[in-house]
């Protein structure tokens, strides 16, 4: 059975839950943390999600027995990427930069395997799905150079469809992925428009990205401000727009007049102190048809709620 809307991988926060890189421009790596208000803020994205139409697949975090617990594998956005070809599906699962996230790619892979997926590894460093942009019909951006290397975009290219049309993009600090600086949603009615924050590009900027575009979509650019804000990393599911808290005015008025709904969501101890948006926090699986023996959050809501009680 094919589901309508969209479907997303998502990785709850174990009961040891911290912030252990502190890699971003706003994260606070020495703050305390709550691993059980941490889990009550991922339900409550979830339960978003669900109230929007789209639907979550829940990949149980490596907590460790034993060691030092896996804590970012919440940030699902760069567990890899779901591509079709002609063959089937292929996940490709990423290659993490930082040192304590490096082990997640053992743990995604045998998830997706057991979801009956081929997967494969990416040889160069390549931090998944946060840096590489479906933008709409068969153009593609990639980005690299904070965390992922250039080399990444040889393993990109080979699973992308035979038509794709795929633009380079090299970012500049403290833009790290293309996922805070680009952002390609769609109204209800079915219109792209892309996020884009041309100044944390080395060179070329939203000219060259409207030039890639042409005019299959309209690029709306987004200020430093809101661009620092994760303006770009608010998630978009079905026509309605998480956003950050303390966006501009403007922006928000920008996504209404296109057709737009928002919802300001705040999670101050999943991304307050971890720097990001929602975005972050989901690995978008694009067409894929979900089983319905699927470990799905509609179906796990109850027990999982149960569990935060218990951290």
């Amino acid at each position: 059975m094919r589901r309508m809307g969209a479907t997303y991988l998502m990785s709850y926060p174990g009961p040891r839950w911290q912030i252990r890189g502190g890699e971003n421009f706003l994260s606070q790596s020495r703050a305390a943390t709550s691993p059980r208000r941490a889990m009550h803020e991922w339900l409550s994205l979830c339960d978003a999600i669900t109230r929007a139409g789209g639907h979550i697949l829940v990949m149980p975090p490596a907590d460790g027995e034993g060691g030092a617990p896996l804590t970012g594998m919440v940030y699902t956005a760069n567990a890899g990427q779901l591509f079709h070809q002609a063959a089937g599906w292929t996940y490709l699962v990423s290659k993490m930069a930082v040192p304590h996230r490096q082990a997640e790619r053992a743990h995604v892979r045998a998830f997706v395997e057991r979801a009956g997926l081929e997967v494969r590894e990416a040889e160069h460093t390549w931090e998944g799905q946060a840096d590489l942009q479906h933008v709409v019909g068969n153009r593609y951006i990639a980005t690299w150079g904070v965390r992922s290397v250039r080399e990444s975009v040889d393993d990109i290219r080979p699973l992308l469809p035979p038509s794709a049309n795929l633009l380079e993009l090299q970012l500049r600090d403290p833009f790290f992925h293309g996922d805070v600086c680009l952002n390609s949603i769609v109204n209800k009615a079915g219109t792209t428009v892309l996020l884009a924050h041309g100044d944390a590009f080395v060179s070329g900027g939203v000219v060259a990205i409207r030039n890639f575009l042409g005019d299959r979509t309209e690029v709306l650019p987004v200020d430093r401000d809101d661009a620092v804000g994760y303006a770009c990393n608010a998630l978009c599911v079905n026509g309605t727009v998480f956003l950050p808290s303390g966006l501009s005015t403007q922006l928000r008025s920008h996504l209404m007049r296109r057709g737009f709904m928002y919802e300001e969501i705040d999670l101050p101890e999943l991304l307050g102190k971890g720097g990001g948006g929602p975005r972050c926090l989901v690995n978008e699986l694009r067409g894929l048809v979900v089983n319905p023996g699927a470990p799905d959050y509609s179906k796990l809501r109850d027990g999982l709620h149960a569990l935060a009680e218990t951290y």
